[in-house]
């Protein structure tokens, strides 16, 4: 265990020359937002907050916030991101507008993303206006409670959460954000004890707050945000992430392996998958994922109806050209004719489903023991008939037995 964790520390530790560029990109970001933000008289206050400000970032990571919070709460988000556009058109700092509550901007500084986001200066336990408002009361109160060694832990267990593929709050994941990962650790003290609370949790029965507050949320996984008890920190985690975190957690007690902090290539097993693949849209990644994760799961419901059975699904993309709904299907094509059951004989509906079949091509109806049965003729037959009719026939491709990706692997960290 030790020298596994010793050799996950290595990993995730940043060079001195990493550390050095990270500081210089933010104190540089700092500065120009700070200048924009004095020469358009705007009253707020300029600052770094986020894993950069709080050296938990890992290795590689190229993202950095900076926060305008105003004092001035007449002053909208929205204008503030207008002026600051215009000061960086001027000043040839490439930037782009992104949306989340409100539009915020991320600049483009040698290779780092920089997100400046406005938000307003809001006092602890005094409700927000914005989400990102609660942000500088994050920072403040994660700087204080964690020690180097607990800032070394919160890198190894965002590394570890991002090996068993469930590190990150956005849709497309449904898993831990970076302030839930340093919160779990600032609550239990070290990496070792988040793995050992964390195997003996239960979906839905889990409860972690770090005063006495009993506020009732309905989520697998309940973190109390400490700078609001009225917010789950971990209202994102989804019961199949909070699981695979509590299964990947039990495992690396067990069985100690590098395999949970460094990914390992593993073969495909060859299945039978279906991919349904659309044109990646112009528009923001959480309302594409949210989108068609919506469609994949009604989708997975109809081919219930068809009659096929599916082992699991997921959707995919690379967030530029394409959205994939992936299905590991038992079959692609079924027999034409299927067996229906009815209700039992004694039933009020038995007329009425025997009056249903008169006069159509089926075999019966018939009784087997106390219900009455026919075999009748499948609606489709072959997988792409189902899509189709749920779909259309336009907007999409279906490609077959084609996929090699993550659902039809073994798990790489499970050793």
């Amino acid at each position: 265990m030790i020298e596994i964790l010793e050799e996950a520390y290595r990993l995730v530790t940043p060079s001195p020359e990493e550390e050095r560029k990270v500081r210089e990109i933010s104190q540089r970001a700092k500065s120009l937002v700070a200048e924009a933000v004095s020469m358009y008289g705007i009253d707020a206050e300029v600052d770094v907050y986020g894993s950069a400000a709080r050296s938990t970032w890992l290795p590689g990571q190229r993202d950095i916030d900076v926060f305008v919070v105003l004092n001035d709460r007449r002053v909208k988000p929205e204008d503030v991101t207008s002026l600051l556009s215009r000061f960086f058109t001027e000043r040839g700092v490439p930037w782009l507008t992104r949306y989340a509550q409100h539009p915020y901007l991320t600049l483009f500084l040698e290779g780092y993303e920089v997100d400046v986001v406005p938000c307003y200066k809001i006092a602890p336990g005094e409700r927000p206006i914005t989400a990102a408002d609660r942000s500088p009361l994050h920072h403040k109160f994660l700087v204080d409670r964690l020690n180097d060694e607990q800032r070394r832990d919160v890198r190894a267990l965002k590394l570890f959460l991002k090996t068993i593929g469930v590190y990150g709050a956005e849709i497309k994941t449904e898993g831990f954000s970076g302030y839930l990962t340093e919160l779990l650790v600032a609550y239990y003290g070290s990496l070792i004890e988040v793995l050992k609370a964390a195997a003996r949790w239960r979906p839905y029965r889990t409860y972690i707050a770090f005063s006495e507050v009993r506020t009732k949320f309905r989520a697998p996984l309940v973190v109390v945000d400490p700078v609001d008890p009225n917010r789950n920190a971990a209202a994102a985690v989804s019961l199949t992430s909070m699981s695979t975190f509590i299964l990947a957690a039990r495992r690396f007690l067990k069985r100690p392996s590098l395999s949970y902090f460094q990914p390992r290539p593993s073969t495909s097993i060859r299945l039978n998958v279906v991919e349904v693949v659309f044109p990646y849209p112009n528009e923001p990644p959480d309302t594409v994922w949210g989108r068609y994760k919506k469609m994949g799961r009604s989708l997975y419901q109809w081919f219930k109806k068809c009659g096929f059975r599916v082992f699991r699904w997921g959707v995919e993309s690379d967030e530029n050209s394409y959205v994939s709904l992936v299905y590991v299907m038992d079959q692609l094509e079924l027999m034409p004719y299927v067996l229906h059951r009815g209700p039992p004989v004694y039933d009020e509906a038995v007329d009425a489903f025997v009056e249903k079949y008169i006069g159509e091509e089926v075999v019966g109806p018939f009784v087997q023991g106390s219900r009455v049965y026919v075999i009748k003729k499948r609606r489709f037959t072959h997988v792409s008939e189902c899509i189709q009719a749920q779909l259309g026939r336009e907007g999409y491709e279906i490609r077959v037995n084609s996929y090699e990706g993550d659902l039809v692997r073994k798990n790489p960290w499970i050793t």
